[in-house]
């Protein structure tokens, strides 16, 4: 929490960071210069992080098998369980995959260099590897916060555009964000936006909803404190951060951590043996002008409404064609490879599938 509230107030105070042009397009997860897989993954020994094992290896140390396309679609909806019976396989073509996703696109000069998407066993995980804080940058020094050299991770989306109906965009999904092993190094997080990729222009370089600069985007993340946390953005800068601390002018501010009951139950907490399928918690984000509501099994987790106007999703998002990408990212200090557990997924649900 010291950590993410101190990139927090840093993330404010800075003005949106320009970056080169790049393609943005979805991509291979290595850098070139970052050596074979072959060797790194004959020494590979412990599962990664957020794995117990028995585990499949990192997704790159094996070819990936064929995908299976599970998605169910509507004009406006989309919903995918992912089971399949596929182990250790590629996502079907239906699903966008940008990996390395702030390295590609922004050329950011991260020490996270390696990641991959891939279904396994009725649900589907990104692998993430970093090689740790780069000569002369230490944890918690100036250039850690303002830069974000540690920072990196994957997107995934539906191959989709959807739109607010009612004035309300749903997106439901599973995932292990409780894991204590995470701390606040690992975390899920959605971002909704007029995107259709990731931009070349930075307007954070700690989360994956700052890779949309240019674009009118909000971003939530599930840390395993337990700690939610929305942030919205308009083309250049963070107008509203929205957790159990900030409420940007809310009319209602609930929740946001696991302080009383029901809350301190709604979303668990899981120790380093519990495997994923043990800590998979059922998310629900509820999108609308001047509010934003999480849902943790069914119990209300967070809510901010009432939102002035000055911290309002943005018009555009509410009457645009709008992307939602599923976020796998990290912040590594450590040479690590770090694996983020997902499950089913909706998008304004018709109906919902989620187990």
């Amino acid at each position: 929490m010291r950590l993410r509230a101190r990139a927090a107030l840093i993330v404010v105070l800075l003005a949106s960071v320009l970056a080169p042009a790049s393609s943005a397009r979805p991509s291979a997860g290595v850098d070139p210069g970052s050596g074979s897989g072959a060797g790194e993954c004959a020494q590979t020994v412990a599962p990664p992080l957020g794995a117990v094992s028995p585990a499949p290896p990192p997704a790159w140390c094996s070819d990936l098998a064929a995908a299976t396309d599970t998605a169910i679609r509507t004009a406006n909806s989309w919903s995918d369980g992912f089971v399949s019976g596929v182990s250790h396989a590629r996502l079907p073509a239906s699903y966008l995959t940008f990996e390395n996703a702030r390295r590609v696109a922004t050329r950011a000069a991260t020490s996270l260099y390696r990641t991959q998407h891939f279904a396994h066993n009725g649900h589907w995980m990104v692998d993430i590897e970093g090689k740790g804080a780069p000569m002369g940058i230490y944890e918690g020094s100036a250039l850690d916060f303002y830069t974000g050299p540690n920072n990196g991770g994957a997107l995934m989306r539906p191959d989709a555009g959807f739109r607010f109906e009612d004035g309300r965009l749903i997106v439901e999904f599973e995932a292990s964000a409780g894991m204590t092993v995470y701390g606040d190094r690992v975390w899920p997080e959605i971002v909704v936006t007029t995107a259709p990729a990731p931009s070349a222009r930075e307007t954070n370089g700690w989360y994956a909803a700052g890779l949309f600069g240019g674009y009118s985007t909000i971003g939530c993340a599930f840390p395993s404190d337990r700690l939610s946390e929305c942030r919205v953005y308009d083309a250049d800068k963070i107008i509203a951060n929205l957790n159990a601390h900030s409420a940007a002018g809310a009319g209602v501010a609930f929740g946001g951590a696991p302080a009383t009951e029901p809350l301190q139950r709604a979303w668990r907490l899981c120790g380093p043996s519990v495997p994923d399928a043990g800590c998979r918690d059922r998310f629900k984000v509820v999108l609308e002008r001047d509010a934003v509501t999480i849902f943790v099994n069914g119990v209300r987790y967070m809510e901010h409404r009432g939102l002035p106007a000055a911290s309002q999703l943005p018009d555009d998002l509410l009457r645009s064609t709008v992307y939602v990408y599923f976020g796998s990212w990290a912040y590594l200090v450590e040479p690590t490879v770090a694996r983020v557990h997902w499950g089913a997924i909706a998008i304004n649900p018709v109906p919902a599938i989620m187990r």
